[in-house]
């Protein structure tokens, strides 16, 4: 059994006693483990997670996406409250991220070093490729950019030692899980691409992938991209698909009028998936 369970996203769900900002936060169970995928920008993942009943303190892994924001600002509060948990994150997680905006950067970052983890004496491993955290599940980086029209927007830049480059986003990271049915993937905001992430996946591990679950920042995809974006994940054969936070209004809706066989939803904040 899998449960997926959204602690934040930028929309609330039919629950309005939760919280829902700018951001992505999951909580997964699987295998008897609890693994905290993102964090969002603040607070409010952990203050959702209280009001859907659910522990933090006692989660087995915490695996960060990437270092922007919205998706590992919010671990800072949950280090203050008790969470422990071995941290995995993607290389050159700690370089700062900027968005250019015409003659000025705006910081992006997650707001916290590694003097942090010194400081609690957390654990923090980097994948490179790949790490099993446990049997069955595995988090993965290191994309393959196959697809080429896949391309992070030019704005999104990161403090290196040598100045200011372009972000490829060298520390994106998604967690993959094994099930009968083939591979279950949670990502953050897609930035190398969802197609790139999801054919490097499905290679690496050599098993196809049924579901994937996250942002596929499609926000701002012109309408050809998202043709073939959702094409190219029927031909590969996923039947389920939850997207959110970067996805953006438009991919969601066309995603919610499909009719190809891949089931699609809009995992929104206190929304759960269960999976057999």
């Amino acid at each position: 059994m899998i449960i997926l369970r959204t602690l934040l996203e930028n929309q609330l769900s039919q629950n309005r006693a939760l919280t829902a900002e700018h951001g992505l936060s999951f909580l997964v169970e699987t295998g008897g483990k609890k693994i905290l995928f993102d964090c969002s920008a603040g607070k409010a993942a952990r203050q959702n997670a209280k009001k859907m009943n659910v522990s933090l303190k006692d989660v087995d892994y915490v695996v960060l996406s990437h270092s922007h924001y919205d998706h590992a600002g919010g671990y800072l509060d949950m280090v203050e409250h008790g969470v422990r948990a071995p941290l995995i994150t993607g290389p050159r997680f700690f370089e700062e991220k900027y968005a250019r905006d015409g003659g000025k950067y705006v910081y992006l970052g997650c707001g916290f070093g590694e003097d942090l983890l010194k400081k609690y004496k957390i654990e923090h491993q980097v994948c490179e490729k790949s790490i099993t955290l446990f049997e069955g599940c595995h988090v993965a980086g290191g994309f393959e950019r196959k697809y080429d029209f896949e391309k992070a927007p030019a704005r999104f830049v990161r403090q290196t030692s040598t100045g200011m480059e372009a972000d490829d986003f060298p520390d994106e990271v998604c967690l993959v899980i094994e099930t009968p049915k083939g591979l279950v993937v949670i990502v953050g905001c897609s930035h190398p691409g969802i197609l790139n992430m999801v054919e490097t996946v499905k290679n690496r591990f050599h098993s196809p992938v049924y579901a994937v679950f996250g942002g596929s920042h499609l926000v701002e995809a012109d309408t050809e991209r998202l043709s073939r974006t959702m094409d190219m994940l029927r031909e590969m054969g996923i039947g389920m698909a939850g997207f959110n936070h970067c996805t953006g209004d438009a991919a969601l809706k066309r995603m919610g009028e499909c009719e190809d066989g891949t089931v699609y939803s809009h995992l929104k904040a206190g929304d759960c998936i269960f999976l057999s």
